[in-house]
């Protein structure tokens, strides 16, 4: 019974432990979504009639999401409806939001709703009269602690990894400015993927850091990712590295949204600090049980 009982014990920690770490995948539900970077506002407010940013891309439960939006003066006369839906597709919240005279407005949202009970994207769509006069962004909903994402810079793209955790990639961009960029980093693939926009930039050129991905030959040796795009291979430029990290270059075409995967050999720990705590409790109760029914056995 002994057995029996340590063994559906280790069972229980075992789906336990599986359950958080898978509750952290991500999705893709809109390519189309526009995040705008905060040096970037009145570039936008020039390009688009009605534009929506927020005040993070990543927030926790029970966190206070700031929107602030501009719609051109001339369009004033229609109010903005708001249409948020969550990572299944459902439509969440709606709201009518009227503009200043000047086209400035903003608005709140609650995570710590239960309509908001799913991790993942959450699409934000405002709309003020004509179909042309629409804007689309999104954030990202999780249950772990995002201090660190919050602190990625503007020349830094935020990541989101399925271990629970969130990094920081830095980036620049050659004649232009990257104006869209965020990316999630698979474990089990070894793959940053990354989503960048620009309407006029010509290359971007990626510092990644080795303890976020890293590749190398059976030898131990550097070896080169491999970065592709839309399903095929894509040439890229081999920079400086160090023992911190590794620069590379990838040409852009502003003509398109481009999607990029760089895939490696080596990525971060699959346990991130929460997970790892996790995962040693778990085994110091399964110690701890195993030394309890093997002293309840008399020993000759």
């Amino acid at each position: 019974m002994a057995a029996f009982g340590l063994v559906g014990i280790s069972a229980i920690l075992f789906v336990s432990v599986f359950g958080l770490t898978s509750s952290f995948a991500q999705t893709d539900s809109c390519f189309n979504c526009i995040q705008i970077l905060p040096h970037n506002i009145e570039l936008y407010q020039d390009l688009f009639p009605l534009i929506i940013w927020s005040d993070s891309y990543v927030y926790e439960r029970n966190s206070i999401v700031t929107i602030n939006g501009h719609l051109r003066p001339e369009n004033t006369v229609s109010p903005v409806l708001i249409v948020v839906t969550n990572p299944i597709g459902n439509v969440i919240t709606v709201e009518q939001i009227s503009t200043g005279k000047n086209g400035h407005f903003s608005f709140t949202l609650n995570t710590g709703s239960p309509l908001w009970k799913q991790d993942g994207e959450y699409v934000i769509k405002a709309q003020s009269g004509a179909d042309t006069r629409q804007f689309k962004t999104k954030i990202t909903l999780v249950t772990y602690d995002v201090g660190v994402a919050n602190k990625c810079t503007s020349q830094d793209i935020p990541i989101i990894a399925d271990n629970g955790e969130s990094y920081c990639l830095p980036f620049k961009s050659e004649k232009g400015t990257a104006l869209n960029a965020d990316g999630t980093l698979s474990i089990s693939d070894k793959t940053l993927a990354l989503k960048i926009r620009s309407p006029n930039a010509d290359s971007i050129t990626l510092d990644i850091p080795r303890y976020l991905l890293d590749s190398k030959s059976s030898s131990g040796n550097d070896s080169d990712f491999v970065v592709m795009s839309g399903g095929k291979i894509v040439e890229f430029e081999r920079l400086s590295s160090d023992a911190d990290s590794r620069q590379i270059k990838i040409n852009y075409d502003p003509t398109k949204s481009r999607s990029y995967q760089i895939v490696g050999t080596h990525v971060v720990p699959e346990f991130g600090p929460v997970m790892m705590l996790v995962l040693f409790g778990s085994i110091g109760l399964i110690l701890f049980f195993n030394r309890t029914f093997s002293n309840r056995f008399v020993k000759f």
